[in-house]
């Protein structure tokens, strides 16, 4: 009987959930001090103010760690490293 209410409560919860944000609201808005850093950032530059020189291309990197992660995991496999020094050699690679 204990599991039957268990499930009971919890199947209510979800569709509760799910009533809920169908009928929510589903756009973000940030807090004001950080929408108003945004608008203050997004203003187009004055004549007085140069406008910031374009900063250098960066060298082309997986965005995540799980890609870096990825990204060195199938680096190691095409070398046919197996064990302890693919370990290693993972972790050498996330880290540079």
């Amino acid at each position: 009987m204990y599991k039957s209410i268990k499930i009971l409560s919890a199947a209510s919860a979800c569709a509760a959930l799910l009533v809920v944000s169908a009928h929510a609201e589903t756009v973000w808005k940030p807090p004001a001090e950080i929408a108003q850093k945004a608008g203050d950032a997004g203003a187009a530059p004055t004549a007085a103010a140069p406008a910031a020189p374009a900063p250098a291309a960066a060298p082309a990197a997986p965005v995540s760690k799980a890609e870096k992660e990825k990204s060195c995991a199938d680096q190691a496999v095409a070398k046919g490293l197996k064990g302890k020094a693919k370990r290693q050699f993972k972790a050498e690679c996330v880290k540079a």
